[in-house]
């Protein structure tokens, strides 16, 4: 039996409170009844004294044997005592305290009784009622001792004395008390199972309204409280439902919301960690795991030292704890053996009660910004650099032709100079808006059908005579030449001119350019191929950087030598296109270059027209060599 359970309390409550009720009313009962009995049977007994003392009196005080065969005759004709059923002893005593006759003993064997220990004797011989309770010398019995005096002729001749053991009267109580403790037990017997039905009537509903609270605790939002015919009750469910109801609405709406902050943090392009006041992990965005824990498993619920081992982190974060306000610096660190710069925040939070959230740091990948600075400072330096070399050429020559204006031959070599130094600066020039042009992303991609057979005529007409001056052999191998493809036709013509002068440029006098067009798969297949001086295995992952040039051309004359932007062109324009491109070296046997280029759709119609917002770019300009 569960002690704590309200069934059982209220069962056991109403089961204490009848036995009380019953006891109390039991005890007064009793106490009434017994009074009630000692009254009727002191009355019984006085009415018994009272006969026999009229029945002395009447037949007069004879010898002592007539006086004790009367005695024992009493109970028996007198009718009192056996129609009440309680033992009678009936005693006459002689004015000198003798026994005369008895009606339970032998009067002969008595003592005197006109004794002080037989203070009822004395009070009746002195003419006076008397009682006394004491126990019997003689049948050792506790009595209670009813005297009255025995008149003749107006003197106390003698006493007569009824005697009622107490015995009897304890007896008779006894059985009153049975019967009293049995009726209590009966009707509380009877209490207890009308309480417990009565209980379980009433506690039915509200085990109902229990349980369903349970359920709603522990989360089953659609269970329904049941509402009783009880007011009271009803009231309780009515409230139970609609708290059921508040809470159901306020965690959709929290759900809600922490479904668009996961959301709105995992969409970030910053790295969130989010920390308790222990400096464990309560939350950590994809990332920030990608950017400083790639191999950290999970990381909820993790200390920060033990997920991420970036030192200039954590001592951000720490720093931010201890001054209580947001601390901003820049680390680098490695991520999958590449260098990674990092711009991270770190802010300390008030944590309500000492729980919630204690700190927050916030880490921005500024590697491109970071690379985009060096190459801006590297890209000035380098056209700088290219820039310089001409210029001074050009003041030289300049200056020359102030100091030998008559002399023609002179004149004709300094107007060479200026004319070669002059194309230098055009082609930097041309290659630096072309650079700029490919990098413009607000320039929309202009598409059209371009015939593969075109774009060989083109090619053919831009280099066949310097091809030719070089002594190199230009071959174009077109399998479909009628195939079309949509594309921007400016950015492809680009991305050929300027492998296919790369190609002519480094190839020496006596070798082959090979130009190979066609679809494959959805596709268009562009490759260049030479059999020029090749590039180092050390140069070729560099090779599309602007202004790198590889040592053997760096090594030429100034008419092989290259401004180092053209392989920056092409690698930019095929960002555009959305193509990939691929460089296969050999350093004295040649290089080849693919590109694939994918279709786009196109805007304009079978014609060939640009699509809407902007007519078609003029061709790539190359000065002529």
């Amino acid at each position: 039996m569960n002690l704590k359970s309200l069934f059982v309390r209220l069962f056991l409550g109403n089961l204490l409170i009848n036995g009380i009720v019953v006891v109390v009313a039991g005890l007064v009962a009793y106490h009434s009844l017994n009074e009630n009995y000692l009254r009727e049977t002191e009355a019984y007994q006085r009415q018994v004294m009272t006969i026999a003392c009229q029945y002395v009196e009447h037949v007069r005080l004879l010898n002592a044997e007539e006086v004790d065969r009367l005695c024992k005759q009493f109970p028996a004709g007198g009718g009192v005592s056996a129609a009440q059923g309680l033992p009678v002893r009936l005693t006459v005593i002689a004015a000198d305290g003798r026994v005369l006759g008895d009606s339970l003993g032998d009067p002969a064997h008595m003592l005197n009784h006109k004794t002080p220990d037989r203070p009822e004797i004395l009070d009746a011989l002195a003419g006076r009622p008397g009682c006394e309770v004491r126990r019997s010398d003689t049948f050792q019995v506790q009595y209670r001792y009813m005297a009255l005096p025995i008149h003749a002729e107006d003197a106390v001749v003698g006493a007569v004395r009824v005697a009622m053991p107490v015995v009897a009267m304890l007896e008779s109580e006894a059985v009153l008390r049975d019967v009293l403790l049995w009726t209590a037990a009966v009707a509380i017997a009877g209490f207890a199972l009308l309480g417990l039905l009565l209980n379980w009537f009433w506690f039915r509903p509200l085990k109902g309204i229990v349980e369903a609270g349970h359920a709603i605790a522990a989360g089953d939002l659609s269970r329904r409280v049941p509402v009783p015919d009880s007011e009271e009750l009803a009231r309780l469910a009515q409230a139970l439902n609609a708290m059921r109801e508040n809470f159901a609405a306020q965690i959709q709406t929290i759900t809600a919301q922490r479904e668009n902050l996961g959301q709105v943090v995992a969409n970030l392009r910053e790295g969130v960690i989010a920390l308790d006041p222990q400096g464990r992990i309560v939350l950590m965005n994809q990332d920030a795991i990608d950017l400083l824990a790639p191999a950290a498993g999970a990381v909820t619920g993790q200390p920060l030292s033990t997920v991420v081992r970036a030192a200039g982190i954590i001592d951000a974060y720490n720093e931010a704890l201890a001054r209580q306000k947001p601390v901003k610096r820049q680390i680098e660190i490695e991520v999958r053996s590449l260098p990674r710069h990092l711009d991270v925040q770190a802010s300390a939070m008030a944590a309500p009660g000492g729980a919630g959230l204690a700190g927050l740091i916030v880490v921005r990948d500024v590697t491109d910004l970071v690379r985009a600075a060096s190459m801006k400072a590297e890209f000035v330096a380098n056209a700088s650099h290219e820039l310089r070399t001409p210029l001074a050429t050009l003041r030289a020559a300049v200056d020359s032709l102030e100091a030998e204006p008559d002399d023609a031959e002179f004149v004709r070599k300094i107007a060479g100079m200026l004319d070669r130094n002059l194309r230098r600066l055009e082609s930097l020039t041309l290659d630096l808006l072309d650079l700029h042009a490919v990098e413009d992303s607000k320039r929309p991609l202009r598409l059209e059908r371009i015939v593969l057979g075109s774009l060989a005529e083109w090619l053919e007409v831009q280099f066949a005579d310097r091809a030719a001056e070089k002594g190199v052999t230009m071959q174009f191998d077109v399998a479909r030449a009628a195939d079309v493809f949509t594309a921007d036709r400016p950015l492809v013509e680009l991305i050929l001119q300027n492998l296919v002068d790369n190609a002519v440029k480094f190839t020496p006098a006596g070798g082959r350019v090979t130009c190979f067009m066609d679809r494959q798969d959805g596709r268009t297949v562009l490759r260049v191929s030479d059999s020029g001086c090749g590039i180092r295995r050390e140069d070729r992952p560099r090779v599309f950087e602007r202004f790198f040039q590889a040592d053997p051309a760096r090594s030429g004359d100034a008419r092989t030598r290259g401004s180092g932007l053209g392989l920056a062109i092409v690698k930019h324009a095929c960002e555009r296109l959305g193509a990939t491109v691929d460089l296969q070296s050999e350093l004295g046997t040649g290089t080849t270059v693919t590109v694939v280029v994918p279709d786009r759709t196109a805007a304009a119609g079978p014609s060939g027209a640009a699509e809407a917002g902007g007519a078609p770019s003029d061709p790539p300009r190359k000065p002529a060599p």
